[in-house]
């Protein structure tokens, strides 16, 4: 497993972040960083959707999670016209996304949806 790789860009009204690597523990600041990159973008660039691909992410550790559980958290404080949805695009192959996206979803369900799909 590599380290995170994080890269984030904006494609019309659509935010893409890629994740791939491993997010351990030491990883969290690192994620993060790229969520508050992707945070502002979306929200600066009246984006409707963030799609973050997670079919490179071998691994995260709770620690990074909980950081994406803050992201939501941030996402559903918006006032509903800037509040934007986050698409997590997940790979069968890796089983702790099937657990942990549950989770997220389950969580922030009005604004997150979960897209099983083969690696990229």
């Amino acid at each position: 497993m590599g380290t995170l790789s994080t890269i984030s860009r904006q494609d019309g009204d659509a935010v893409l972040l890629v994740c791939s690597g491993s997010a351990e523990s030491e990883s969290a600041d690192a994620l993060h960083r790229a969520l508050e990159t992707t945070h502002t973008t979306a929200v600066e660039g009246s984006a409707r959707t963030v799609i973050a691909d997670l079919r490179g992410l071998e691994f995260a550790a709770s620690s990074c999670l909980k950081v994406f559980v803050s992201w939501l958290q941030r996402v559903q404080k918006l006032e509903t016209a800037a509040r934007y949805k986050v698409v997590f695009r997940s790979t069968p192959q890796y089983s702790w996304q099937r657990r942990s996206l549950g989770a997220l979803a389950a969580f922030a369900g009005d604004i997150v949806e979960i897209r099983a799909e083969a690696s990229s």
